[in-house]
Parts: C-alpha cells; sequence; structure tokens
C-alpha cells in the first residue's frame, strides 16, 4: 500500500465526498488524499485521489479507531520514562559530546584540505595528532567509537 499526501485545502472545482457522497462545494474547504503511484514494471496503475469534507474526515477517522481499539502493550510505558543507565556524569557526558564533535570536526578539516600533495602533508599529520590526542581522551569517557579509525586513515 502506498502512503498518501493528505492536505486541505479550498475546493476549486465542485467534487463528490468519498464518504457522505455529497457535493463539496467551490470555495469550501475540503480534505484531499492523493495516492502516487510509483510506475513499476509490474503494475501500471493509475494516480488516484479521494476528496472530504473536513467533517467526514473526521468522521471516518474516528470510525476506523472505534473498529480498531487502542491495545496496550508493555513497550508503550517502557517509552515514556527514560532511564538513565549510563556509568558517566552528567560532567563527563558533555566533555566526551564536546570531545566527539570537535573529533569529527577534525577529520572534516582533514577531507578538506585543498593544498597540492607536498604541502598538505604537515597539516594532515598535525591534524592527524590532534585526532590521536582526542582519542586518548575519548578512551577514558567510555571508550572510542569504532568508526573513527576509519576516519583517521582516510
Amino acid at each position: 500500500m502506498t502512503i498518501p499526501n493528505v492536505t486541505i485545502t479550498w475546493c476549486r472545482r465542485k467534487a463528490k465526498c468519498r464518504w457522505c457522497e455529497q457535493p463539496i462545494e467551490i470555495a469550501t474547504p475540503m480534505v484531499r488524499v492523493f495516492f502516487w503511484n510509483k510506475g513499476n514494471i509490474e503494475s501500471r496503475k493509475w494516480n488516484s485521489q479521494n476528496c472530504y469534507h473536513p467533517e467526514c474526515w473526521i468522521k471516518q477517522g474516528l470510525e476506523y479507531l472505534e473498529k480498531n481499539p487502542f491495545v496496550y502493550h508493555k513497550t508503550d510505558n517502557t517509552r515514556q520514562t527514560k532511564v538513565n543507565n549510563s556509568p558517566l556524569s552528567e560532567e563527563d557526558k558533555r566533555n566526551r559530546y564536546l570531545l566527539v564533535r570537535r573529533f569529527n570536526e577534525l577529520a572534516q578539516r582533514k577531507n578538506n584540505i585543498k593544498t597540492p600533495y607536498p604541502d598538505c602533508l604537515p597539516i594532515e599529520a598535525n591534524i592527524i595528532k590532534n585526532m590521536t590526542n582526542i582519542m586518548m581522551e575519548v578512551a577514558v569517557l567510555g571508550g572510542v567509537p569504532k568508526s573513527w579509525a576509519a576516519k583517521i586513515t582516510q
């Protein structure tokens, strides 16, 4: 099933409500539901559009909810209460966050070096030295991410 585009707009030409089958008059609000066809080789179907009065759109939605009542799941409650099971203090989390930002900034600067080959080596070496220093600091604050090794060697 495709995901529709749902918009509320002014009716520009007379349409028929899909729910109550009454006409939607020009210059009145209407809900437009448009299903796009992606158009693959096996299926060449048309795009389709349904029009509703705003009240009818709400009614059909509430009727759907009546037919499909809410079912409580154990996971619904756990999402609301966030448990902090990190061994780091708030200050250590902040320091780690700042170090990760700094490391990624250096990785970006390393990738954006515009200097030609022989002249770029000292610049790149300095950036790599700073990146390894940050890796040493982050190792104390929860460990080094696996992807960082690839960023240094790139």
